[in-house]
């Protein structure tokens, strides 16, 4: 679902610099059409309870920009990355720029400052304990039963994150400080929403087809499973002071109603942004960039079809053969196939949803029909290992 409104619409600046936080080609590229000069701070975002990891500190953050621009500010700050919102926050305030106030990316940034805002809120969510250094496995599952889902607070892509279904899982994995919740019970799915002065201009629904594996843009829901998601979402953004920009929210489709799961404010992962060109016909990265600088750009107001993706990755090992990639891409709908693997090469585990050796793009005109076509094309797909 969408809104569409170009009141007040300004052109982009010509040559004007601006600040990407983290790397992300899309965006740089899309920078550049736009006529903008882009300047990159990475983040180095995998080391996730790093020192300088998501950002860093305030001072860190702002000491590497004020390398980049001695004398005046960029045009706008765009965190375009995993890691980058403490980062692009602090310094938008450093140089009184708009966007996403630090108070609120640290918000979005931390899980456990996040579940302590969205139950102040009063938003369902899967019950939670933030552990100490008494906390016992015994305690957690009397208070949040099995299987318990233990995290860091700071972490992303299915990192950091363990579903323990026993006791000595959890107390393997226990820890000071780690955000400990309660296993939820529905469909998983995901909300991307473009946000212009404190509402939603824009609004996409992703199937998960397989979590951490396969999507479809828009997942095709049902009108009153919609109205819930997007309700919650609201109540969301609401609460947790999000007024502009991306965010990517997880939800949890439960018997009783949509349940919040996380939400980061920042572009996601796992090719959604390339599904959303695909399926909507419209670039959301210089959406992205335009909103970052306080302008509003014109959305869709409804998809022209159904895109998905199927993520390839044969698990460790040694590779031996790659077969089957010309024929998934024979596959009607199919409209991409990619695998970098090559024999000999050594691949290790997975950990996070980013962490792909390949994949397949589809394009169908529902959201079943798109998942039944990237089905069929990635069982074609046959990586052949050597157990190291």
């Amino acid at each position: 679902m969408s809104e569409s409104n170009s009141a007040g619409k300004k052109a982009p600046r010509k040559r004007e610099r601006i600040l990407l936080i983290g790397r992300r080609k899309s965006a740089i590229a899309a920078a550049k059409r736009l006529g903008w000069k882009p300047v990159v701070i990475d983040v180095h975002s995998r080391l996730e309870q790093a020192p300088h990891a998501f950002g860093g500190t305030r001072k860190w953050a702002v000491e590497a920009a004020e390398e980049f621009f001695p004398d005046s500010p960029p045009l706008s700050v765009a965190a375009v990355a995993t890691g980058s919102v403490v980062a692009a926050a602090a310094i938008r305030e450093h140089f009184g720029l708009p966007g996403l106030p630090l108070e609120v990316a640290r918000r979005c940034h931390d899980k456990l400052v996040m579940k302590k805002a969205i139950v102040a809120a009063g938003i369902p969510c899967a019950p939670w304990m933030e552990t100490n250094a008494s906390t016992t496995a015994e305690e957690l599952i009397d208070e949040l039963g099995l299987p318990v889902v233990l995290k860091m607070p700071i972490s992303s892509g299915g990192r950091g994150v363990w579903v323990c279904g026993s006791k000595e899982e959890v107390a393997a994995h226990l820890r000071a400080g780690l955000l400990a919740e309660g296993f939820v019970r529905g469909t998983e799915m995901s909300v991307e929403s473009f946000r212009h002065g404190g509402r939603t201009v824009f609004r996409n629904h992703t199937r998960y087809l397989k979590p951490r594996w396969a999507n479809v843009v828009p997942g095709g829901l049902d009108e009153d499973v919609a109205a819930w998601v997007n309700a919650l979402a609201e109540r969301v953004h609401e609460g947790l002071g999000i007024a502009s920009g991306i965010s990517h929210m997880e939800v949890f489709l439960g018997e009783d109603g949509p349940v919040f799961g996380e939400i980061a404010a920042r572009p996601p992962g796992g090719y959604l942004m390339e599904l959303m060109r695909r399926a909507y016909e419209f670039d959301p990265w210089e959406a992205l960039l335009r909103l970052a600088g306080g302008d509003l750009p014109d959305f869709p107001a409804e998809a022209k079809r159904h895109a998905g993706v199927w993520l390839i990755h044969p698990g460790p090992g040694t590779v031996r053969e790659v077969q089957g990639t010309a024929e998934a891409l024979a596959v009607p709908g199919v409209v991409e196939v990619s695998c970098v693997l090559q024999p000999g090469d050594r691949v290790v585990d997975r950990v996070g949803s980013g962490e792909s050796k390949g994949h397949v793009f589809a394009e169908a005109s529902s959201a079943g029909a798109c998942g039944e076509v990237l089905r069929r094309a990635v069982e074609r797909v046959r990586v052949t290992m050597e157990e190291d």
